[in-house]
């Protein structure tokens, strides 16, 4: 089957732990690696890639793709430096139980050469094996010295290797076939190690990824503090709208606005509605930041409190502004999820700044129309 580049695929994260057992703090993370199944181990290497590589410090990749069906050639990952001028590295995965050995392999490996021969393959700057318990004693010794590998490849040829690359046919090693694989570079062969996998998504940037796959541990998990700007922000125009308007409501009070609020009446509660607005802004960031997969607990937060104050938010009201104190105090009551990375670690300044968030997005304002 030849490869193309309609059999390639983003790398999507579906495979990962859920709910409960994302939480299991005493798993230990190699063990969890050798336990994995196959797919979940090659989402895994594609979402490093992506994530690690292409959008981290590095920005070493231009994009990543993983192959998905039958026909892959011995590639399970495609990772471009420049996709126009086919510029890329190539990612094998072998998820065995037991560290790849030379009969793992070794067809795989020449299955991947005929295929860059006949140039359904590109040729990569570099070719890397991963597997989650690493190469055997024996066969590191092989793959990881280039004049070794070449030799094994060729010896191994009409036994191991001729009749496993095409259904129902033989592969000669022979004439310009044979050319080749003496000429190839053998340096481009290289290896990942499982420690190497798991450090780089342990990294704070990447820790989303490490969570998805490998469980959330609440030593991990940072909090981002981000201060309240002495200067209000475009972002932040709306829910000050809504405060203004609820101010403005109050008998007797008329034309407070975000410029002279600091000399009435409602400077101290506009201060705290501000400090409350980002501190519920930095829970955001923690989100985003630190959630697995797809996931956006953040959001699910905001969904949460608007059920819970509802009723509250419905009610009558002398005036708005008493409309915005008595929504936000019953914020503070929400009970929390312990199966959660953000919501279990609340504050009530943080509860009360998610109501300015949904506020922020028109979704509780209080000067009823």
């Amino acid at each position: 089957m030849p490869i193309t580049t309609e059999i390639l695929k983003k790398p999507e994260s579906k495979r990962g732990l859920e709910g409960a057992t994302l939480f299991n703090e005493h798993r230990i993370d190699k063990d969890i690696l050798k336990t994995m199944d196959e797919d979940t181990y090659e989402e895994l290497v594609a979402s490093w890639a992506y994530w690690c590589l292409k959008e981290g410090k590095e920005k070493k990749y231009e994009d990543v793709f993983r192959l998905g069906g039958a026909g892959d050639g011995g590639v399970d990952v495609i990772a471009y430096y420049d996709i126009a001028k086919r510029d890329c590295d190539i990612y094998q995965c072998k998820h065995y139980d037991h560290p790849v050995n030379r009969g793992d392999v070794i067809a795989e490996l020449g299955k991947f050469l005929y295929h860059v021969y006949t140039g359904e393959i590109l040729i990569p700057r570099e070719y890397f094996l991963m597997s989650p318990q690493g190469l055997s004693g024996p066969f590191n010794k092989i793959y990881s010295n280039p004049f070794n590998l070449k030799k094994e490849i060729k010896d191994a040829w009409d036994k191991d290797i001729a009749g496993k690359i095409e259904s129902k046919k033989i592969i000669k090693l022979e004439s310009d076939l044979e050319k080749f694989i003496d000429a190839f570079d053998y340096k481009k062969f290289k290896l990942i190690s499982p420690d190497k996998l798991i450090s780089d998504v342990h990294r704070r940037e990447n820790r989303h990824v490490y969570f998805q796959y490998f469980g959330v541990r609440r030593d991990d998990l940072e909090r981002i503090k981000i201060d309240t700007p002495v200067e209000h922000q475009d972002y932040e125009t709306n829910y000050i709208q809504h405060l203004m308007d609820a101010y403005n409501d109050v008998e007797g009070v008329s034309d407070v606005t975000p410029e002279n609020v600091e000399g009435t009446d409602f400077a101290h509660h506009f201060e705290y509605a501000r400090d409350e607005f980002w501190m519920a802004e930095s829970v955001k960031k923690m989100s985003e930041e630190n959630c697995p997969g797809d996931t956006d607990e953040f959001k699910e937060l905001e969904n949460d409190m608007m059920h819970h104050v509802a009723d509250t938010h419905d009610e009558h009201y002398t005036d708005a502004y008493e409309h915005v104190k008595k929504v936000t105090k019953h914020a503070t009551t929400m009970p929390k999820k312990e199966n959660r990375i953000i919501s279990g670690e609340l504050s009530s300044g943080e509860l009360k700044g998610v109501c300015y968030q949904l506020s922020n997005e028109d979704k509780l304002v209080w000067k009823k129309k």
